[in-house]
């Protein structure tokens, strides 16, 4: 598996001299103000990828000096502000996990690596990506009230450049034959009879095709809705339907040309419908007609994430090595509630197998401009699996690039006020750690700030009945699961027998835990290895339990003690000094109520 190690941007749209952001593989979390650089960060990602499926010459105009008399320069991103004579970069270095092997990938005007077929990385990487920002979204419902909503354009920009079919993606397949022109006659006339047919039959393959493709992303998307926004309720139902398809006349007035792109996404229309659910008189769906006027906004951002996972879903990523999922305040339309579903899912606070089946490979880059919202996503991941970095540009200063900033976790910002010899600040920080590591392990997405106010030390309280609890479920979840392993394998042994009957051979079969069943002639070697199995467990489970249960009491009591001694001193005018000793182990203390409480990710 591949990661992101670090990206390096130059003198590209709002960066000046290099910006480098250090991720080490992991996902990456970005606050920044209206115009201090997000979507920079966003489009440079965005281009780079792109720039797989591109020639040189199409890469490099990205990187061109403007002219304004000279039209082939207006597409270029070069930062305007910087001299011409700099050179303007996008670096992506990536880490393989299992090596540790590193390879540099450059898009510039004098040097393209991510488009060779020596190194199909890149490409590779941008067909199992995705990138959502709240103007991709918005082009779900844009459409006036009165008019239906075309989803031709969001697919042709948003979704067919990302969906593979053989060795192309949809939209270059699309293009290529047999929409780019109708056969013609070495005279350029439009040729006609049999070989007419036989392209209006090509035709009609490519709709039939894109309508299957269409109907399989709209089946996943509303499973996904149904299953995530609407806890397994049927309450919304999408349907994507290809209803102003490929025709000769359409194809004869070359529409993939530059200046035909409106006229192409007026006269090519997918279709979105939407049907609601209702129960009486008698269960059924009701179909909306122009969806935008009678659905709110966060039901159509809903619908809109749904379709586009649905998409994600019909990728082949599986033998994608590199999988980035970049996320450009995607949520800014949503209230608080409806943001937790999103979080949530993206985030998979619930371990939910389907939702890691969807996004667990992902390396994920979010981005906002929403402090709040930033800091709720900081206080639910954990720094062994996240950078944060803080962008920030004042408005007056148009021709300044954006300051970057490392947002530095609790514990780093304690060792520095430590260093610095600012004794309360360091416990003060320690103090907000604490509180941060309880109430995320207590509450999960539900914020302590819906009820009221609790001390430190109740929660330090509570925390220790949890663990106990979650050992206790723990212990539950391995009799349970094995319990149901023991009952298949002896229901293969004794057919047709009746519930009451397995629950004794159950009971019968666990006792032989309690015997020398190793050199007992009435079992065979699959018993007997099926026993040995749950004794494994059992011992391993027991060993495991004795040897961290005594630690958590024990980091909990130090906890309540530095609490006591130190965190609350540093909160409080008070006459006990901190020691430079006692902060140390303090801060000792907090990484290791952080190690129990938030535990890093496995791989």
């Amino acid at each position: 598996m591949k990661r992101i190690k670090e990206i390096k941007i130059k003198n590209f749209k709002a960066f000046q001299q290099e910006q480098s952001f250090l991720l080490n593989g992991k996902h990456l979390l970005v606050y920044g103000n209206n115009g201090s650089g997000k979507s920079s960060l966003f489009w440079a990602l965005y281009t780079f990828l792109q720039s797989s499926t591109k020639t040189n010459e199409d890469v490099q105009k990205y990187f061109l000096n403007y002219l304004e008399s000279d039209r082939s320069t207006h597409q270029t991103l070069k930062n305007i502000f910087m001299d011409e004579t700099e050179n303007a970069y996008i670096k992506i270095i990536s880490i393989d996990t299992e090596s540790s092997i590193e390879t540099i990938y450059t898009v510039s005007h004098d040097t393209i690596n991510t488009n060779t077929n020596d190194d199909t990385i890149i490409q590779e990487l941008n067909l199992a990506s995705d990138f959502i920002n709240y103007k991709l979204l918005h082009n779900f419902y844009r459409e006036p009230h009165k008019q239906e909503i075309n989803l031709w354009s969001v697919f042709e920009r948003d979704i067919f450049p990302f969906l593979t079919d053989g060795t192309q993606n949809w939209l270059a397949d699309i293009i290529k034959t047999p929409t780019l022109d109708i056969p013609r006659t070495q005279s350029g006339k439009p040729v006609t009879r049999g070989k007419k047919q036989r392209y209006i039959d090509e035709l009609d393959t490519l709709n039939t095709k894109i309508q299957t493709l269409l109907t399989e992303i709209q089946d996943s998307a509303n499973i996904f809705i149904k299953d995530h926004f609407f806890q397994g309720k049927d309450i919304i139902r999408v349907e994507l339907n290809f209803e102003k398809k490929f025709n000769f006349d359409l194809v004869k007035s070359k529409i993939w040309q530059e200046n035909k792109q409106s006229y192409r996404q007026e006269q090519l229309q997918i279709k979105l419908s939407v049907k609601v659910h209702e129960a009486s008189p008698t269960p059924h769906w009701k179909s909306l007609e122009r969806v935008q006027s009678f659905l709110n906004e966060a039901q159509l951002t809903r619908i809109a994430i749904g379709i586009r996972i649905g998409a994600l879903r019909t990728r082949p990523l599986g033998s994608a090595k590199f999988k980035i999922l970049v996320l450009d305040d995607m949520l800014i339309s949503l209230d608080f509630s409806n943001r937790m579903d999103i979080v949530r899912i993206i985030l998979n606070t619930d371990n939910d197998s389907n939702l890691e089946n969807i996004f667990g490979e992902f390396q994920k880059i979010i981005l906002t401009h929403d402090l709040g919202f930033y800091e709720l996503i900081k206080r639910h991941t954990s720094p062994h699996d996240w950078e944060y970095f803080k962008f920030h540009k004042a408005t007056e200063n148009i021709n300044k690039a954006p300051d970057v900033n490392q947002d530095r976790g609790r514990l780093e910002k304690a060792e520095i006020f430590l260093l610095d010899g600012e004794y309360d600040s360091c416990g003060n920080e320690l103090r907000k750690e604490t509180e941060a590591l309880l109430d995320k392990y207590l509450n999960g997405l539900n914020l302590a700030s819906e009820g009221e106010f609790q001390p430190l030390m109740d929660k330090l309280n509570q925390a220790m009945n949890q663990l106990n609890e979650t050992r206790r479920a723990d212990f539950n979840r391995l009799i349970i699961r094995k319990i149901s392993v023991i009952q298949e394998f002896l229901a293969e042994n004794h057919q047709g027998i009746d519930s009451l009957s397995m629950s004794e051979k159950v009971k019968e079969f666990i006792e032989k835990l309690n015997t020398d069943f190793e050199n007992d002639n009435s079992l065979d070697q699959n018993q007997k290895g099926r026993l040995k199995g749950l004794r494994n467990d059992l011992v391993k489970y027991l060993v495991k339990q004795s040897q961290i249960e005594e630690d958590k009491e024990k980091i909990i009591n130090d906890m309540k003690d530095i609490l006591q001694r130190i965190m609350n001193p540093a909160s409080h005018a008070s006459l006990v000094p901190l020691y430079e000793g006692e902060l140390r182990r303090a801060i000792q203390g907090v990484r290791r109520l952080q190690e129990i409480l938030n535990p890093p990710e496995t791989t």
